[in-house]
């Protein structure tokens, strides 16, 4: 099977991902935080062109088009097709608990506009305003730490491995 430009770029921004968590200061909690932030949006990504993988290895005829995993099982159900693959994707972010639903929640916290909390002191004594980010669907607030990220990275590349592995060129 010939690589599409799509597994390329998973393969990018797994591996941006990757070297983002290498250099982790958990000393630094400010750096940590805006580390693993980085992660999820790398991840986010590496996810939305996962999906697009998928519709193009399955002949969606714009696999560009594919928003999330509910539309591309719409588009391929639309051919005749309901690859285990797309049933996974789908599924992983039915379940609220699954890594991809809470890369997912992460992801979406980035663009919630934070409420301030209370004043604190830096590491360098200036005062800062802290910030609390609203879960938008009721859910807790993202705790962004390494070992979290980490987790999204290995379970984002053994399900992308595994799914490659199941999917034939048509």
């Amino acid at each position: 099977m010939a690589q599409s430009t799509y597994l390329s770029a998973v393969n990018q921004k797994c591996l941006f991902a990757a070297q983002l968590l290498a250099s982790a200061n958990k000393k630094n909690s400010h750096q940590t935080v805006a580390l693993v932030q980085s992660v999820a949006l790398q991840l986010y990504q590496a996810w939305h062109w996962h999906l697009c993988d998928i519709a193009s290895s399955y002949k969606v005829a714009e696999p560009d088009r594919v928003t999330d995993a509910d539309n591309l099982v719409e588009m391929l159900e639309a051919m005749g097709k309901c690859p285990a693959e797309a049933s996974e994707v789908r599924s992983l972010l039915a379940d609220r608990d699954s890594w991809a639903s809470q890369l997912l929640t992460a992801h979406a916290q980035l663009y919630q506009l934070p409420q301030i909390r209370r004043a604190e002191m830096d590491v360098d004594r200036l005062p800062i305003i802290a910030v609390d980010a609203l879960a938008a669907d009721g859910q807790q607030q993202v705790e962004w730490d390494v070992e979290m990220a980490q987790n999204w990275l290995d379970k984002m590349c053994e399900l992308t491995e595994r799914h490659r592995d199941l999917m034939v060129e048509f």
